[in-house]
């Protein structure tokens, strides 16, 4: 309604004819209007103070809004009608619209479902009140909002689920590249053992051999001469023991080396742990003793490289857990025992412990008590409870400030074990017969040391390839042993084994295949599916005797 359409108030003393009159001229200016409108008028006191307002105007479209928040009637005080706290805050506005000739905007929920948005204009001495319902538009808002709201929580979440996710791919790279090095260490501990192994054979071999003549000379010749053979003696025989020093560390290579064979198979708890404190001592023997409680347990079901890898990494956090210099007041204790079906293998130490706290997260990926550069990322316990849990077995850990920590690893007993052994020799005849022995490797001193060991009481053949033995088998196969390199350049093993299969297979019950420790996969399936025994580079000079001794003799 424009100010130039104002209508003229009747007047002030006949205030029924300006009721009746504005009521009028208002029904026909706001009859076509969508919005309801109502107006209001200023009552005063005799000093004019404003004091309430009167309903003079409702138009058609405010009967609605009437019903519904139950307006009074036309020549009603607002004040007289509504009385509570939101009318008294309503007025106030109302009152400043009309002294200050403000108009002032407001939307208001009326019963939970219906929206308006007020507009109030000074009118004379009174105020025009439109309302126009905008529910359709503050519900599309409320969805609108309701939406952006799921949206941000949806966000926020995706936003957590991605941190989340990526703090897992850092821990997943940590553990590849922790993973690769071992494969990396494993691979190369693997082909360093193969390369040790066969120098490494011959040497003890023929230490052995020299060892073993020069003491028969010294036995049997003059005490002049065995004088003059003591120093040579034992400078042979600490050569020899030195030479097993060696051995001892190359199978502890081979052992890390079979860390990624993921077969179960029986494991010797007692060996892994003297494994583990071999390649631990370092760290070990400046700050405890060991003290060994051994108990008489059967074999576990286990993964020599990956138990050998759990009891290392638990017996390094138990020296580490106590300070240089101290060894003689500090100890560490290897307790096993058999607990029903599983076999408990308990490292226990008198260090400095751990809070509850810490024990509770001591499992956790990236949770370290190391607080040097380089000590630690957090991941060997966590690594070592997966190994466990991946061989069917637990690790529980307890602990108790100044006590020291006690680490407990249980496996199952592995019932039934296949363990291979030498065939018993079936009669004195065939322990006492002169064999025939066939040599099969590709480093020239194999064989020779082989003949050395062997020739004074059998007949050795010595060749240096598969082919060679192909062409001798042909014409001649009778031997009583054949000593056969697994992993030969030319031929291997098991080419040669496939080639003799169809036209040999009593010759091939009497193969034992020596190996220096580097295996392909294609070794490593072929040891699993042929049944053909297997010696270890480098192998005791009894043995081989043995294993000749006990081979069935063809001429016997």
């Amino acid at each position: 309604m424009s100010a130039g359409n104002e209508p003229r108030p009747p007047p002030a003393s006949r205030p029924e004819a300006f009721t009746d009159a504005w009521r009028g001229m208002l029904t026909e200016v706001e009859l076509t209007s969508p919005d309801g409108c109502a107006v209001l008028r200023a009552v005063r006191d005799a000093a004019g103070t404003l004091l309430d307002f009167e309903w003079v105007f409702f138009n058609a479209a405010s009967a609605p809004l009437a019903s519904l928040v139950g307006m009074p009637m036309v020549g009603q005080r607002f004040l007289e009608r509504f009385s509570s706290p939101l009318a008294q805050m309503h007025f106030a506005v109302l009152r400043q619209v009309v002294e200050t000739g403000q108009p002032c905007i407001q939307e208001v929920l009326l019963r939970e479902s219906m929206w308006l948005r007020l507009a109030m204009h000074r009118f004379r001495d009174g105020v025009v009140l439109r309302a126009q319902d905008i529910t359709p538009s503050k519900h599309a808002e409320r969805e609108r909002d309701a939406r952006l709201l799921l949206e941000q929580v949806g966000r926020r979440d995706a936003e957590a689920l991605a941190r989340q996710q990526a703090v897992e791919l850092d821990t997943a790279r940590v553990r590849l590249a922790r993973t690769e090095k071992l494969s990396m260490a494993g691979q190369l501990a693997a082909s360093v053992g193969h390369e040790i192994n066969n120098p490494l054979a011959f040497v003890l071999g023929n230490l052995q051999v020299v060892l073993e003549q020069l003491a028969g000379v010294a036995r049997d010749g003059e005490p002049a001469q065995a004088e003059r053979l003591r120093e040579p003696l034992r400078a042979l025989e600490d050569a020899r023991r030195g030479a097993e020093r060696i051995r001892s560390i190359v199978k502890d290579l081979r052992t890390l080396s079979r860390v990624e064979d993921s077969e179960l198979s029986a494991v010797d708890v007692h060996a892994a742990l003297e494994f583990s404190l071999t390649m631990a001592m370092p760290q070990v023997r400046h700050r405890a003793r060991v003290e060994r409680r051994y108990g008489a347990v059967p074999r576990v079901l286990a993964h020599e490289g990956r138990l050998g890898q759990v009891f290392l990494n638990l017996l390094v956090n138990a020296a580490q857990a106590m300070p240089e210099g101290q060894a003689a007041e500090r100890c560490i204790t290897l307790t096993t025992w058999r607990e029903g079906a599983q076999v408990v293998v308990e490292v226990r130490d008198n260090g400095q412990g751990m809070t509850p706290e810490v024990l509770g997260r001591v499992f956790e990926p990236f949770f370290t008590t190391k607080k040097a550069r380089g000590e630690g990322l957090g991941l060997g316990l966590s690594i070592c409870l997966g190994l466990v849990h991946g061989m069917q077995g637990d690790l529980k850990a307890e602990s108790e400030p100044g006590r020291g920590s006690v680490f407990r690893v249980s496996l199952g007993v592995c019932e039934d074990v296949s363990i291979q052994a030498l065939e018993s020799a079936r009669t004195v005849a065939d322990v006492q017969a002169r064999k025939r022995v066939l040599v099969i490797d590709d480093e020239p001193a194999i064989g020779t040391v082989l003949r050395r060991i062997l020739g004074r009481l059998h007949d050795v053949v010595v060749l240096r390839s598969g082919r060679e033995a192909l062409a001798l088998l042909a014409q001649d196969d009778a031997f009583d042993l054949v000593l056969c390199d697994l992993m030969m350049v030319e031929m291997s093993g098991m080419e040669l084994h496939e080639r003799l299969a169809p036209t040999h297979g009593e010759l091939l019950s009497r193969f034992v295949y020596m190996t220096g420790g580097s295996f392909t996969p294609r070794a490593h399936e072929f040891l699993k599916t042929v049944p053909a025994r297997r010696i270890d580079k480098p192998f005791e000079a009894d043995v081989i005797r043995a294993l000749v001794a006990q081979a069935p003799s063809r001429r016997a």
